[in-house]
């Protein structure tokens, strides 16, 4: 994801912002994330991902509290999953896929959420960050105090 450390192992989550209705929703955090450099960043206190590795299937949920959903007039009703580590968030998506755990070791914390019509390829999501015109939505794991 970043030209200037290739190396870097970061775990990405795509979305078609057209796509699920929790799909839309993922989509709509990026209107409330601060926006860095090359990239949005959802805090803490609003959202986060966590992310779970069983054997070798790695599931990650994105979750918010419900006042983020009433920011985005997203009816929290919709969202009946609650977070795995905090009762009061909602589960907005929860994907899950293979990974080489070995691999998955080496990720870094933080999880990128990429935004891409479902026809998109992976060589095509990946020249948008590089070219600069897609950027991710960065949410980091759970706040200390509940992970």
């Amino acid at each position: 994801m970043d030209p200037d450390a290739p190396e870097a192992v970061v775990v990405a989550v795509v979305i078609d912002p057209k796509g699920t209705p929790e799909e839309r929703a993922v989509g709509e955090l990026f209107s409330c994330a601060y926006e860095g450099e090359g990239s949005f960043m959802l805090v803490r206190t609003d959202g986060w991902a966590e992310r779970r590795l069983q054997g070798e299937v790695l599931t990650v949920d994105i979750v918010v509290y419900p006042a983020v959903l009433e920011r985005l007039e997203i009816d929290a009703a919709e969202f009946p999953e609650r977070s795995l580590v905090e009762p009061d968030a909602v589960r907005l998506l929860r994907v899950s896929t293979r990974v080489a755990g070995r691999q998955y070791e080496q990720a870094l914390d933080p999880t990128a959420v990429l935004t891409a019509p479902d026809e998109a390829t992976p060589q095509q999501i990946v020249a948008g960050l590089h070219s600069g015109d897609a950027w991710p939505l960065i949410l980091a794991p759970p706040p200390p105090a509940i992970a």
